[in-house]
């Protein structure tokens, strides 16, 4: 009889653990995981988390932000199998995931355009101009995005090119990062005088007030930035309606914030 009552206690016990672990699971939303899944490149980073704090708020859904360079992004596309919308830096940053899969882009929205412009240290103490023959002389130290890694690099090489300065400057460029996110903290900590950023990357590093901006002399400025949602994405609803809202009114106020701004239609 006390063997019994000892089995049928600890039943109880086990049974209300079990209870208690998936209540506290289903609250935390752990047991399937967020409700959208968003990659999403460096130079778009800061108005994305304002608008899906905003989303969040709105619609009670979880997101998970994973960010970092266009070639890291498309590789754990593939690789996990679990993002439901890309955003690279700009449209050109879809290209390789376009090549190597034709069918995952299932919708896409356009977010306006990035801009281009030099980085220089606070006050331009070497008083460098927005020329582009700036950029060819090897005394003015100047760093780039790597054109293999990174969409910014990739359009800045394009950008070099089309100004025929391409191997001119690689040949006496400091060094390559990764992606667009030390640009702006090398030249704010001295480590170099001239960069190519995006005018997102100075509006989103909380350490721009070391470093200011010049405008570049060059009609190879503005590119479009757009979003996509993926067809091996497994919340395509969700996906659908964050697409949506990134088109709102209040969404492209955010993105002109950052200097991401709505394109002009051309009327010619």
């Amino acid at each position: 009889m006390k063997t019994s009552r000892v089995n049928f206690f600890v039943c109880v016990v086990l049974a209300f653990t079990l209870f208690q672990s998936c209540r506290n699971n289903h609250a935390s939303g752990h047991e399937t995981g967020p409700d959208l899944v968003i990659y999403c490149e460096n130079g778009i980073l800061g108005p994305l988390k304002e608008i899906a704090t905003n989303f969040e708020d709105s619609t009670g859904l979880q997101l998970s932000i994973q960010n970092d360079c266009a070639r890291n992004l498309t590789s754990l596309i593939h690789y996990r199998n679990e993002a439901d919308i890309f955003i690279p830096d700009a449209k050109q940053g879809l290209e390789k995931l376009f090549l190597s899969s034709p069918d995952i882009i299932k919708d896409s929205v356009s977010l306006g355009e990035q801009k281009l412009l030099f980085i220089v240290a606070k006050g331009n103490p070497a008083k460098l101009s927005g020329s582009i023959n700036t950029l060819t002389d090897p005394a003015n130290g100047i760093i780039l995005a790597n054109p293999e890694s990174s969409t910014l690099g990739h359009i800045s090489g394009s950008f070099l090119k089309k100004h025929q300065i391409y191997d001119q400057v690689m040949n006496s460029v400091l060094f390559l990062t990764a992606d667009s996110r030390s640009l702006v903290r090398n030249i704010a900590s001295n480590h170099a005088s001239l960069a190519i950023a995006w005018e997102s990357d100075y509006l989103t590093n909380s350490i721009r007030k070391k470093a200011d901006t010049l405008s570049i002399q060059s009609s190879f400025l503005n590119y479009p930035a757009m979003a996509v949602s993926l067809t091996s994405g497994k919340n395509q609803k969700n996906a659908a309606h964050f697409l949506k809202e990134l088109q709102t009114t209040k969404s492209k106020k955010i993105f002109e914030k950052y200097g991401i701004t709505t394109a002009v239609p051309n009327n010619l």
